[in-house]
């Protein structure tokens, strides 16, 4: 074994660990979803001594956690050696980590600014008030703001 994956080994480590201390210390969840939590981390710690983890296994431990607490799982797969280390158990789930979805998109929609009024109209913010109304000619209330 090289010096690399032993320490990608305990980064992953300490990534469960994390997650256990979570899972153990949140009052959030209920005994039954801290048993299952708990026994996903056993079968993905019992993984890392290995030289290549067993894709049944270690899917079967992402599966659990996900029934779980997905946001347990989703939080490790923010993780980029948690997600290099269990890459065959993700593959046969049909998962992948975070980061490589979105190294796959080039821009996000959702950091384009809304386009506003369109034809050159005014905002109906910044209308006169006899002139805010809505479609059946009510009275609109004031911005906010602008009391």
């Amino acid at each position: 074994m090289t010096q690399a994956h032993l320490n990608r080994d305990a980064r992953v480590r300490d990534a469960l660990y994390r997650t256990r201390l979570f899972v153990n210390r949140t009052p959030h969840l209920i005994r039954a979803t801290r048993k299952e939590a708990n026994r996903a981390l056993d079968i993905l710690e019992a993984q890392l001594g290995l030289n290549q983890v067993q894709a049944v296994g270690s899917a079967r431990g992402i599966e659990l956690l996900n029934r779980a607490y997905s946001t347990l799982l989703f939080a490790l797969l923010r993780d980029p050696d948690f997600c290099e280390r269990f890459a065959p158990g993700l593959r046969r789930l049909g998962l992948r980590g975070i980061t490589d979805q979105l190294d796959e998109i080039p821009s996000s929609v959702m950091a384009l600014p809304i386009p506003g009024p369109i034809d050159g109209r005014e905002h109906r913010d910044d209308l006169p008030a006899a002139e805010r109304t809505d479609a059946e000619g009510n009275p609109l209330p004031p911005p906010p703001g602008y009391y």
